[in-house]
C-alpha cells in the first residue's frame, strides 16, 4: 500500500480529525458544484431531495464531523447521554490560495454539543448540556517526526464552554489548548494507533457559577485510540486535576460488518469515572455504564 494511502487510512481510523477532504486534498474548486448520478430505476438526476439542495450550498464540503455523535442509554437509564459534533474549515484546500499558500486551510470553527437525558424520569428532562463552540488550527502532516511514526499534527485554538443556565445553576468557562497528534500503523495487520496529548490554560471562569473548575478539569488530558478502521476501536481519554483523576474508555464495533449488511452505525459502549463530566455538577465524581450506537466514532 502506498504510504500516502496508508496514511489516510490511520488517519480515518484513529481520530475524528479528517472525516473530510483534508487528508488528500480533494474535492470540486469552490463553486462548481458536485455531479450527482440519476437513480438507477427511475433515471431521475433528482432522485432525493438533498440532491437539490446541494445545488445551492457549493461549500458545503467544507462541513465534515468532528468528535465522536452518539447516542448512549444510561444504566440507569437517568445517566443517558446524546453527544453532536461538526467542524467547518474557512478556506477549502483547492482553492486558489490554499494552493499557493497550504497551512491557510488549517482554520476551522468546530462545534460540539453533549447533553445529559434523564430518561428515567416521567417528563423525560435534560438535565445539563454543554455548548461548546472552538475556533481553532490543525496542521498538515509534519514533516519532522521519526520514522517510526507516520503521522504528527499539532491542534490549538480556544474554545468556550457554557450550559446556557442562569442564576445559582450557570457554568462557563473559556481555555486555550495545543495538542501534538501521534499516529503510528501497522499495514500488515491493519492495527493503527493514535496518541494525543493535550495541555490547556483556563481563563475566564464565570465568577459566581464555577470559579473553582480548573482544580476539577485540570490542564492536561491525553487521548489514546487503537483498533482497526473495519473492527473494534478502542478510545481511552485520561485527565488530571487538582481535585483527582478522571477516566473514559469508549468503544465501538461497526454494524454493518456483522449483524447488519447495510446499517452504517457503530455499536457504541462507554465507560465513565470522571470528576466535571457535566458543567453542573463538575464537583463531583460521576460513574455511568452506558450502551447505544455512534454515527461517528
Amino acid at each position: 500500500m502506498p504510504a500516502r494511502a496508508v496514511l489516510l487510512v490511520v488517519i480515518t481510523l484513529a481520530l475524528p480529525l479528517t472525516g473530510d477532504d483534508e487528508a488528500t486534498g480533494s474535492g470540486s474548486p469552490v463553486g462548481e458544484a458536485a455531479p450527482f448520478a440519476a437513480d438507477p430505476e427511475t433515471e431521475e438526476p433528482y432522485a432525493e431531495l438533498d440532491d437539490l439542495f446541494r445545488l445551492a450550498q457549493p461549500y458545503l464540503k467544507n462541513i465534515s464531523p468532528y468528535q465522536s455523535s452518539y447516542f448512549l442509554l444510561g444504566v440507569p437509564l437517568a445517566d443517558s447521554k446524546f453527544q453532536l459534533s461538526f467542524k467547518y474549515r474557512f478556506f477549502n484546500p483547492t482553492a486558489p490560495l490554499a494552493r499557493k499558500h497550504p497551512w491557510v486551510g488549517g482554520f476551522h470553527f468546530g462545534y460540539t454539543q453533549t447533553s445529559f437525558w434523564d430518561l428515567e424520569a416521567d417528563s423525560r428532562p435534560f438535565e445539563d448540556t454543554s455548548y461548546k463552540p472552538e475556533l481553532f488550527y490543525r496542521s498538515r502532516n509534519l514533516p519532522w517526526r521519526p520514522g517510526a511514526v507516520d503521522g504528527f499534527f499539532l491542534q490549538g485554538g480556544v474554545q468556550h464552554e457554557s450550559n446556557g443556565l442562569s442564576g445559582d445553576e450557570s457554568r462557563s468557562t473559556n481555555f486555550l489548548y495545543l495538542s501534538p497528534v501521534l499516529v503510528f500503523f501497522n499495514p500488515q495487520g491493519g492495527l493503527g494507533l493514535a496518541v494525543a496529548p493535550r495541555f490547556k490554560y483556563h481563563e475566564n471562569y464565570d465568577a459566581s457559577g464555577n470559579a473553582d473548575l480548573e482544580e476539577y478539569r485540570g490542564n492536561f488530558d491525553v487521548s489514546v485510540i487503537v483498533g482497526k478502521a473495519e473492527g473494534l476501536v478502542s478510545r481511552f481519554n485520561i485527565g488530571t486535576a487538582r481535585q483527582g483523576w478522571s477516566f473514559e474508555a469508549d468503544l465501538t464495533y461497526p454494524l454493518g460488518a456483522s449483524w447488519f449488511e447495510s446499517a452504517q452505525i457503530y455499536l457504541h459502549v462507554q465507560y465513565v469515572n470522571a470528576l466535571a463530566e457535566s458543567l453542573l455538577n463538575y464537583r463531583e465524581r460521576h460513574e455511568a455504564f452506558r450502551l447505544g450506537i455512534a454515527f461517528v466514532r
